[in-house]
């Protein structure tokens, strides 16, 4: 009697732990899949602005997006900062007991747990023997914004500009280099107006939002992280169906010296006709 009943203890036992074992394991398979850099993040800490003076420090905040890694570590991910949106490519690797991301221009160790993210600068001399010494920069998981839900509370849209309108003819000016650049606008109905900044010259593919309103000729509109700050231009679609502005009140834009210039805007089909 006493040995059944010691095998029976023993049965309870092995189940008991068995049990335990697989609790733990799919516990440390939720964690290590948790700690994965694929989501939302937020840059924390940064040191080129912890470093700079309270009132010269930019307190906007920037969000990055990573789609997940295939295979060989290669995914691409998003950049969010003050209305503005740019792709990029990153992939990772292992070397040394020690993990790597290439963001597009270099190696960078980092650490990555469920919450936080850690990509290393290492240290370096520059080309006058000034010693900078290796920065972390730290990210901690959050929402990125959704820009496209950005839209003033009140605004109206002309059915005529729910369109796509691109023009190649604009330019930046560095020094005596002329860059070309193609800008791309497009009117949503959800009163959201995107402007793509595309340049092979600049190795630039940016997107904007701005939140709008046109009616009549009339368009205002803000960068949807600063809706008090409005601008105004006008706007005509010309016989040919083309779009063209003027009176715009920007005094500068990230290129030019405003967003809209003295240049025509062809729709989608006019456009791509045009450039063949």
């Amino acid at each position: 009697m006493k040995k059944s009943i010691n095998l029976k203890r023993r049965i309870i036992l092995a189940v008991s732990v068995a049990v335990v074992v697989i609790a733990l394991a799919f516990a440390a398979r939720i964690f290590f899949m948790s700690a994965t850099i694929e989501g939302d993040w937020v840059l924390a800490v940064n040191p080129e602005i912890s470093n700079a003076t309270a009132d010269e420090a930019d307190t906007a905040k920037a969000y990055y997006t990573f789609s997940s890694s295939g295979q060989y570590g290669d995914g691409t991910y998003k950049t969010y900062y003050e209305g503005g949106i740019e792709e990029g490519e990153y992939k990772l690797s292992e070397k040394d007991d020690k993990k790597y991301i290439n963001l597009g221009t270099e190696e960078l160790e980092y650490t990555i747990s469920k919450s936080k993210l850690t990509i290393i600068y290492p240290e370096y001399t520059d080309e006058y023997g000034q010693t900078t010494s290796a920065q972390e920069y730290i990210f901690e998981r959050a929402k990125a914004p959704n820009y496209e839900k950005e839209s003033y509370k009140d605004y109206k849209t002309d059915k005529s500009l729910l369109s796509e309108w691109t023009t190649s003819d604009r330019k930046l000016y560095y020094g005596e280099y002329e860059l070309s650049y193609t800008e791309t606008v497009m009117f949503k109905e959800n009163g959201i107006m995107t402007i793509h900044y595309e340049s092979a010259d600049l190795m630039l593919d940016r997107y904007m939002y701005y939140a709008y309103t046109a009616d009549s000729g009339k368009l205002t509109f803000s960068l949807v992280t600063d809706k008090e700050t409005r601008y105004n231009a006008t706007y005509n679609i010309d016989k040919d169906g083309n779009l063209t502005f003027s009176d715009d009140s920007t005094t500068a834009s990230i290129f030019a010296d405003e967003f809209f210039s003295d240049v025509i805007y062809y729709p989608s089909s006019n456009y791509k006709e045009k450039s063949k």
